[in-house]
């Protein structure tokens, strides 16, 4: 149990310690959620994105199958606006709940090119991106609270 706990310490350190390295972001814009286009439906509520990155929502209700969230590495606003979170503090909450439940952790890109690749690419794929960096590969969802 030592050993474990000194592992998954290191674990959540170098997390912190990479983010940190991360480029910082000025004029956090505003972050629209995006789906892979197979989604069906237009929007998503708010407790449903909060419980699909929290990694409580697994699968798609719908029967798309399992759901692939997508991480953007240089997003913190995101995760502050929609968690009270810094992405840091994400990290070692997606670390644990791989502990402890075995969890795929979100799929992380660091820009918003390959974010819209990789969703585009994967049917059961949703992340978010600034409303500046939409392009046709992605479906944007409307969240509704």
């Amino acid at each position: 149990m030592k050993a474990f706990c000194g592992v998954f310490a290191f674990l959540v350190i170098t997390a912190v310690f990479f983010t940190t390295l991360a480029p910082a972001q000025s004029g956090e814009g505003e972050y629209v959620i995006v789906a892979n286009k197979q989604l069906q439906g237009s929007s998503i509520r708010t407790e449903i994105l909060r419980g699909i990155y929290l990694r409580e929502i697994l699968s798609w209700a719908n029967g798309m199958g399992r759901i692939i969230p997508v991480d953007l590495s240089t997003a913190n606003g995101f995760y502050q606006n929609l968690f009270s979170k810094n992405y840091a503090q994400m990290q070692a909450y997606w670390l644990n709940m791989k502990i402890k439940r075995g969890a795929d952790l979100p799929v992380s890109k660091r820009d918003a090119d390959s974010v819209k690749q990789f969703i585009s690419e994967n049917k059961g794929a949703i992340g978010f991106l600034k409303s500046s960096d939409l392009d046709d590969r992605v479906k944007v969802l409307r969240i509704i609270n």
